[in-house]
C-alpha cells in the first residue's frame, strides 16, 4: 500500500507541475516525489529534502512530519487559510488547468521511429 498524498511540487527533475508529494513511514520521514513523466523518486540528501519541505504545497489537513535531516527552522509551506464551504475541484475543472510540463506526449515514439530510421539507412548502404 503506498503512502497517502500529502501534497504536490513541480517536479525538481523536470519541472512538470503536479508532482505527488508523500512521505516515507521508515526512520527519518524522508518526503519524495512521483511524477507522471519521471516516476518515483526518492533522494534523502538535505539540501533536496529541505527543497521539498519548503517547496511542496501541503494539502490542507495534510499532517507532514519534518524530515530528520531538514533545519528546524525552516517552516513547512502549509494552506495559510483554509474554508470548509469551499468545494474541492472537479475533475472536469483539474483537467482544464493549463500545465507547465515540458515534456511533450509522444516524444519518446519520436526518438525510436528517427533511430530506426537511421538504422535502416544505414544498413540500405551496405
Amino acid at each position: 500500500m503506498s503512502n497517502p498524498s500529502l501534497g504536490t511540487i513541480d517536479c525538481p527533475t523536470c519541472g512538470a507541475a503536479g508532482a505527488d508529494v508523500r512521505q516515507t513511514r521508515r526512520k527519518g520521514a524522508r518526503l519524495y516525489w512521483q511524477c507522471a513523466d519521471c516516476g518515483l523518486n526518492q533522494p534523502t540528501g538535505a539540501k533536496i529534502q529541505e527543497r521539498l519541505w519548503r517547496d511542496t504545497a501541503f494539502k490542507t489537513g495534510a499532517q507532514p512530519i519534518r524530515p530528520s535531516n531538514v533545519t528546524a527552522e525552516l517552516p513547512a509551506n502549509t494552506p495559510a487559510e483554509f474554508d470548509p464551504n469551499e468545494p474541492e475541484p472537479t475533475e472536469h475543472e483539474s483537467e482544464n488547468k493549463p500545465t507547465t510540463s515540458r515534456a511533450r506526449p509522444g516524444r519518446g515514439v519520436a526518438v525510436v521511429m528517427l533511430g530506426a530510421l537511421g538504422l535502416g539507412a544505414l544498413l540500405a548502404t551496405r
